[in-house]
């Protein structure tokens, strides 16, 4: 049977200074109390969480309420309130025979989302996907219970899934319909509820190395397709880690080799990969490494093109090889062509911590950030399984369940600046978002596009079984509050580009401040006044709100007249910068 497992400048302002709090919030300022999506009969577990484009977000769970795990889903508007369009308790996406099971989810970019998991109506593990609109209904389109995009034969287990930045998706898992091993797929479902034609019918084959391919992760490559990557067993001696790149016609990119790109084949175990998009049509993959006599942290960065970055080292950047094992990692864009990983860390004994760090897009670890990684919890008890949004400055929120209390587990939260140091605004060792009777665990997070955060996670505070529940941190550390212009009377967030300061500007860095409105797919191109693109990224990934990056990322730029360019759907902004010497 499948697993059922699995700005800176603000940060600084201190507290006496901060801006009244709405008195209408509805977000809760004590820990102890929590917003509940979901309370009914039987088990709700393992919470997915993304943006709904208006400062709330979509939550979906796997729920025990009627004796077989069903798909269920619940919106939570920026008030802090559950959307009183949806059913109390949440919308069943699939209530089919059978488990369902590992659900995972992404933003269609028009306020709702598609959910994926894997499906045992059939008697094996099956792929199936819904999508469920901002109203709360299962869009029509779509099959009751869901799309089957892969009943191959044998099991399908532990999706993935990315948007495609056209209001469908792409879904990739591992695959044994050949037998003993399991393989590599992917599949493409289009906003319409229809699996995509061009697409082979059950899926494209990623990888169907010798052995075992395990535990897919995904990122948008920034041009409908998408990269895969994965824990790989071919050498048979150890666990390697492996990518490949889809393209959106469903045709596996030719420049990358068959059976993925290798990025690191060093000696032992390498796994736990999680992936993120270096918003060049590349991405950088972070994974738990082996070769030493403990589990480090590395990474490496492969390149649209197919080839791992030459200005990173073979078999991956080493992040932290402190004594003792790091694991559980968790990954987010820095919004600049580098990343932020997090993972919790036994270097302290018995009992892991929170820590993290800062890989640059040259492939450098950030200098300003401490070797091997900035503490962010080191309170007693176990501190684990962190989550990470980014705070669309640079920086992150990190998020995990943490047991320093001694008595039951609880939800903690903490504020990594782009400048490598702890937010001095939010408590040392984290914010407690939740301290409810009995355990909470499983923290899922997204960012709520003005700097903080929505987390969710399961809750025994009702008994025996678990119920889902959710809590909003602000960009100071403080709970509760309503997301800035995402309450009914007010203005939305205005799609914007700033103009860039200063303007001149000198030197190698030239810092873009942006506002998306929603999570559409969207570039930011910096271009000279020919209209030759110089430099670009991908930006829609860091969902609605204000933003900034860096994109002068170093490079020499020559002195003149410069275009900056900001598109998101149809939605075009452009403004000018003087370079000088």
């Amino acid at each position: 049977m499948a697993r059922l497992s699995s700005c800176v400048c603000a940060g600084l302002i201190g507290l006496a200074l901060l801006p009244p709090r709405p008195a209408a919030a509805a977000w809760p300022t004590d820990p102890l109390v929590s917003v509940p999506l979901c309370t009914a009969a039987g088990h709700q577990y393992y919470p997915m969480i993304v943006t709904d484009g208006a400062g709330g977000a979509i939550v979906s769970w796997q729920d025990l309420r009627s004796g077989n795990w069903d798909i269920y889903a619940q919106r939570v508007l920026a008030t802090g309130t559950s959307d009183p369009g949806w059913p109390a308790d949440g919308r069943a996406l699939c209530t089919a025979a059978g488990d369902q099971a590992e659900p995972m989810i992404v933003a269609d970019g028009a306020g709702g989302a598609i959910v994926t998991w894997e499906d045992n109506r059939g008697g094996n593990w099956d792929i199936y996907a819904q999508r469920v609109r901002a109203s709360g209904t299962v869009d029509p389109a779509w099959p009751a219970d869901g799309l089957a995009l892969c009943s191959a034969a044998g099991d399908q287990e532990d999706p993935a899934i990315v948007s495609d930045g056209a209001g469908g998706a792409i879904v990739t898992w591992q695959d044994y319909r050949t037998g003993t091993y399991s393989d590599i797929y992917a599949q493409r479902v289009r906003a319409s509820g229809t699996v995509d034609p061009a697409w082979p019918a059950n899926g494209r084959a990623l990888c169907t190395a010798l052995l075992n391919q395990w535990y897919p992760e995904i990122a948008t490559d920034g041009a409908g397709g998408a990269i895969v990557t994965w824990r790989d067993k071919r050498s048979i001696a150890y666990w390697d880690i492996y990518a490949q790149r889809v393209r959106a016609s469903g045709t596996v990119d030719p420049a990358w080799p068959a059976d993925g790109r290798a990025l690191c084949t060093a000696a032992d175990d390498q796994t736990n990969s999680r992936i993120v998009a270096d918003g060049a049509g590349g991405a950088i993959v972070a994974w738990r490494d082996g070769r030493s006599d403990s589990y480090d942290v590395y990474a490496e960065h492969v390149l649209a093109s197919g080839a791992v970055d030459p200005a990173w080292p073979a078999n991956g950047r080493a992040l932290c090889t402190v004594g003792n094992n790091q694991e559980a990692l968790a990954i987010v864009a820095d919004g600049a062509g580098g990343a932020i990983v997090a993972w919790h860390d036994y270097r302290s004994g018995a009992t892991p911590d929170i820590y993290a760090h800062h890989v640059l897009a040259s492939g450098t670890v950030d200098p300003a950030w401490p070797a091997d990684g900035r503490a962010l919890c080191t309170a007693a008890g176990d501190q684990s399984y962190p989550r990470i949004a980014s705070d669309g400055t640079g920086g992150a929120i990190v998020t995990w369940h943490d047991h320093r209390s001694d008595t039951n587990y609880d939800i903690y939260a903490q504020h990594a600046l782009a400048s490598g140091a702890v937010d001095p605004a939010w408590p040392t060792d984290g914010r407690v978002l939740c301290s409810a009777p009995s355990d909470q665990g499983s923290p899922a997070i997204v960012a709520d596009g003005a700097s903080g955060a929505i987390v969710t996670w399961h809750d025994y505070r009702g008994g025996a079984t678990s119920d889902i529940y959710a809590q909003r941190v602000d960009r100071y550390g403080l709970l509760g509050g309503i997301v800035p212009n995402s309450v009914p009377g007010e203005a939305t967030l205005a799609f914007a580009l700033d103009p860039v300061r200063p303007n001149p500007a000198r030197g190698s860095t030239l810092r873009v401040h942006f506002t998306l409105a929603s999570a559409a797919a969207a570039s930011l191109e910096f271009l000279d006044v020919a209209g030759r693109r110089i430099a670009a990224r991908e930006v829609g990934s860091l969902g609605p709100g204000h933003h900034w990056l860096d994109l002068g990322a170093g490079r020499r730029l020559t002195p003149g007249l410069y275009l900056v360019r900001l598109r998101q759907g149809a939605s075009v902004r452009v403004t000018r910068v003087v370079v000088l010497d």
